[in-house]
């Protein structure tokens, strides 16, 4: 089994202005048309078996309706994420709703939604993520859309989880893009998980290896952030790491597994 745990898909009436939007500051060539049925179409190409969607509220006001059309969509073989704004105005209401949806997890970016995770402002939706056992899957680092410096790095994330230990932290691209050094000597092995989009292929393989084994692969999750990554090449390149069998399982498919409770 296959678990992609970082994709992007859009819906039909959006899906042609969201592709040109997010590709055009770094003429970025998407994988897949940008649609459901085209990620679909790259999974079975690939010999993925689950993919992850991670929408995203770009503001409060579209909070509700992004959770919305995600519990419809959150089916075989494309599950979905919720995504809450860092301007909600009452997240310990907001959050149990999103959990009563049935969907596990919300999405944040520093970069598109304007916050470092460390504002005060922030606290009540760590709080209400931790009190309602939904967990936080946030871009980390740099994005190629926005000038640097980025608005979080390694040493953010290692101090929410200080401040929030049970809040459970999926940080994207293994720990915070481009920021690899400082992932290894800050954040790589505390109680967090990292994902693997955007990474393979971009980073030496040989860093990503001492990165999880320094982690643990327990909580290294496979993913590709389709579509602006083949998915089937990016499958290919992680199956050559020099992992054990049981650490390539463990990332492919088993801690997806476990953490969406599966």
């Amino acid at each position: 089994m296959v678990v992609d745990f970082h994709v992007h898909y859009f819906p039909d009436n959006i899906v042609e202005k969201a592709i040109s939007l997010l590709a055009a500051p770094n003429n970025m060539k998407p994988y897949t048309d940008g649609t459901l049925n085209g990620l679909k179409k790259s999974m079975t190409e690939a010999g993925i078996d689950i993919s992850l969607n991670l929408p995203l509220a770009t503001s409060a006001d579209s909070v509700r309706g992004i959770n919305k059309w995600a519990s419809i969509h959150n089916v075989a073989p494309v599950y979905s994420l919720g995504s809450i704004h860092p301007d909600t105005p009452d997240p310990g209401n907001a959050i149990p709703w999103i959990k009563s949806l049935g969907l596990k997890g919300v999405k944040m970016h520093p970069e598109y939604q304007t916050f470092n995770p460390l504002e005060k402002r922030l606290e009540k939706i760590w709080q209400a993520c931790s009190d309602n056992d939904i967990f936080v899957m946030t871009h980390a680092g740099k994005d190629i859309n926005f000038s640097p410096p980025p608005l979080s790095c390694p040493a953010d994330f290692a101090e929410l989880h200080r401040r929030f230990p049970k809040l459970t932290l999926v940080v994207a691209h293994l720990g915070s893009w481009e920021l690899w050094n400082e992932v290894e000597e800050k954040l790589a092995g505390l109680p967090v998980y990292l994902d693997l989009a955007f990474v393979l292929g971009i980073l030496e393989n040989d860093k990503i290896v001492s990165i999880i084994r320094k982690h643990g692969a327990d909580r290294i999750l496979f993913g590709t952030d389709s579509p602006w990554r083949d998915q089937k090449a990016e499958l290919e390149t992680f199956r050559k790491l020099p992992l054990t069998d049981d650490e390539k399982d463990l990332i492919l498919y088993k801690n997806a597994l476990r953490l969406l409770k599966w």
